[in-house]
């Protein structure tokens, strides 16, 4: 995928470039040059003609819509049968590429195919109406920036999904949170004492166990057995959501546990904190806000 982007997110207005970036041009022209492209109806227009040196596809809902320098696709997986059939009467084993040059719509379906993305960063923000999808720190890391006046050009390949254990916790970064803190257990029948932040919630038939800072432990007049400290594991992930469940035996009962883990968009990491744990007994819990939760484990 190829485009030029602001600031915020902005690659177009009213139908054409909200810039003049010649040396953004020769650079598209030497990226381009010999593949194949695809791009939305609008984009096409918008540049009047196919490009010379480069065969082009432009996807339309329109049926009866026609270029006599086009192919047409009326799908995504349309223009890639057609691409595909061009390498294939080419021999098979051509080095054409698919490049995709947009609109916002045909960027965001394709988005999820691609393995390079090739960005002109634009340094401004830009007002307008068609905008490049986020670029996920996660899925996509920067092989190549060249930087200029008012603008870069950043070449970004696809993450390769960590399949190494050693590898996933060398890159896992460690947060210890400060003081120390201590397992409390409220009898069962009674109910939690109010004003306090436990870091988990755990019912079972005894009762509640809650993990809680020692100086909060102590003002509510709850007693501790177990003394600890809270590590938080941040982890890279393409993921918005992880959902990692684990079991403890322990003689007669077994404790299941399962973490709810959220990514932070801007920064790609997910932190490994447990949202929710479950005794074995599969009756309703509570979470760490203090919500009913029904049983989620089989």
């Amino acid at each position: 995928m190829i485009a030029a982007v602001a600031r915020n997110g902005t690659i177009g207005a009213d139908g054409s470039l909200p810039w003049h970036l010649p040396e953004d041009f020769r650079r598209f022209k030497s990226i381009t040059m010999g593949h194949t492209l695809i791009m939305g109806r609008r984009t096409y227009e918008s540049i009047g003609r196919a490009l010379p040196g480069r065969r082009t596809i432009v996807i339309t809902r329109d049926e009866h819509w026609q270029a006599s320098d086009a192919d047409v696709a009326h799908s995504i997986d349309q223009a890639i049968d057609l691409a595909v059939g061009y390498r294939d009467a080419a021999g098979g084993g051509a080095p054409d590429s698919l490049m995709v040059l947009g609109g916002g719509d045909i960027y965001r379906q394709l988005m999820p195919l691609a393995d390079r993305l090739e960005i002109t960063h634009v340094d401004a923000d830009v007002p307008g109406d068609t905008r490049f999808p986020d670029i996920d720190p996660a899925s996509w890391k920067v092989a190549e920036r060249t930087s200029r006046a008012g603008f870069e050009f950043v070449s970004y390949v696809r993450r390769e999904p960590i399949r190494d254990l050693q590898i996933l916790l060398s890159t896992m970064a460690p947060q210890l949170h400060d003081g120390e803190f201590v397992f409390c257990t409220v009898p069962a029948g009674g109910p939690p004492p109010e004003d306090v932040h436990p870091v988990v919630t755990v019912a079972e038939i005894e009762g509640i166990t809650l993990v809680l800072a020692i100086g909060e432990a102590e003002a509510a007049g709850l007693s501790g057995t177990f003394r600890c400290r809270w590590i938080t594991l941040m982890v890279a992930s393409a993921l918005d959501a992880v959902v990692h469940i684990s079991r403890r035996d322990g003689g007669p009962r077994r404790v299941e546990g399962v973490s709810v883990l959220r990514r932070d968009p801007a920064s790609g990491l997910v932190e490994t904190a447990p949202a929710l744990l479950f005794g074995a007994d599969g009756r309703t819990r509570i979470g760490p806000g203090g919500e009913r939760l029904e049983r989620l484990l089989a």
